[in-house]
């Protein structure tokens, strides 16, 4: 049995998971709202997208490494053919470093320091986004003309999937932040503002995923996948 891997099955299949989870998340947030929901916490937790060392972060964490695995192999294939390859390695590097955060949450482990050293509160509550958009500025700044260089449909995949990403890592963490600090973050609105939050960036990441495997067919001919069940072997096939 032959299971073929292209970049529309791969982006459907997880696009799938993403919303699995998500379901599930929002029911584990809707039991929550009943007396008894005590009785149902490991599976609340489970898919919490607000929880550490879950399906969820594990997901998040694995599609990151993943990502990386694919920009060092286009950087891998760039350098073999003599073309620029640095740009697509510092990519990889920087998704290896998201995948560990997504993991150990080193991320929040800046906001102590950063709130006590600015005195933040509001929107700003979880400080770690200071830091953090500083860093975003500068690695946009730095890639901006290799983002140019990029084919028109590769660029503008990426903009999009680093749009939304962004949107929901930066964006709705700001708004989470604000209400955290104002109401607490066992209410509702809290409990939606993450979820928004994590949808965003895994969906983000899917995008991504999609417009690599493109851009791999588009410069270097790869088709598809095919993944032998009986014969466990794995092939690239061309046009």
């Amino acid at each position: 049995m032959n299971l073929n891997l292209t970049p529309k099955t791969i982006f459907k299949k997880l696009s799938l998971f993403v919303v699995f989870m998500t379901l599930a998340n929002l029911i584990g947030i809707t039991i929550q709202l009943f007396p008894g929901h005590g009785r149902f916490y490991y599976l609340i937790s489970l898919f919490d997208f607000n929880g550490e060392y879950n399906i969820p972060a594990l997901y998040s964490s694995l599609t990151l490494i993943f990502s990386a695995l694919l920009l060092a192999i286009i950087a891998m294939k760039h350098k073999k053919i003599g073309s620029s390859y640095i740009p697509w390695l510092g990519l990889a590097i920087i998704f290896v470093f998201l995948s560990v955060d997504e993991m150990t949450s080193l991320h929040e482990q800046l906001t102590g320091p950063v709130q006590q050293s600015l005195n933040t509160s509001g929107l700003f509550y979880y400080a770690w986004v200071i830091p953090y958009t500083v860093a975003l500025g500068i690695f946009v700044t730095l890639y901006f003309r290799f983002l140019m260089r990029l084919p028109k449909r590769t660029r503008s995949l990426f903009i999009v999937s680093g749009v939304i990403f962004i949107f929901g890592a930066i964006g709705f963490e700001l708004l989470g932040g604000l209400q955290d600090s104002l109401h607490g973050s066992t209410n509702l609105l809290y409990r939606l503002l993450f979820t928004c939050e994590e949808f965003l960036e895994m969906f983000g990441i899917v995008v991504f995923i999609y417009a690599l495997f493109d851009y791999m067919i588009t410069e270097f001919g790869f088709l598809k996948v095919i993944i032998d069940r009986s014969k466990t072997e794995r092939s690239l096939k061309r046009i």
